[in-house]
């Protein structure tokens, strides 16, 4: 079985918006991660952005804890683009490009590790479906959308 990727939008609703309209939605698709009937993914990129983002409010040890604890708490696996010696493969020209399909520096980043991860993956899954579709070589939908 192939995984999905999940874009960092979706941690971020689970762990800080439980008030979200698609808080609930959100919940089902991120219950069906944890349970295995759906293999979930995520990269490097993604992680660190979403502890970006809470970092403003989790203590430093609290933010070590959910950096540490991460792939284990959602079940997915952690894809980082790394060559055989295990070091991380980060090609400005490809994602460059990636820039240039309209994308800020964070969606190029991910949309590398996506594509290059593309062979494992079905489906990219993202809240902002939208601003992925044609940007990474997989389909793009919402959890909703996916679900259904």
């Amino acid at each position: 079985m192939r995984k999905v990727f999940i874009d960092s939008d979706i941690f971020v609703l689970d762990l800080r918006y439980p008030r979200d309209v698609r808080y609930q939605v959100n919940q089902k698709f991120l219950g069906l991660v944890r349970t295995g009937r759906i293999k979930g993914a995520t990269s490097i990129f993604n992680l660190l952005e979403v502890c970006g983002i809470l970092s403003f409010n989790l203590s430093a040890s609290d933010l070590v804890g959910l950096y540490a604890d991460f792939c284990r708490r959602y079940r997915i696996k952690l894809l980082f683009p790394a060559d055989a010696t295990g070091q991380l493969q980060y090609p400005i020209e490809t994602i460059f490009g990636q820039i240039q399909k309209k994308q800020g520096l964070g969606d190029a980043q991910v949309g590398y590790v996506a594509s290059r991860f593309r062979e494992h993956l079905s489906h990219f899954v993202s809240w902002n479906a939208p601003h992925f579709e044609g940007r990474v070589d997989l389909p793009a939908l919402r959890p909703d959308e996916f679900m259904s």
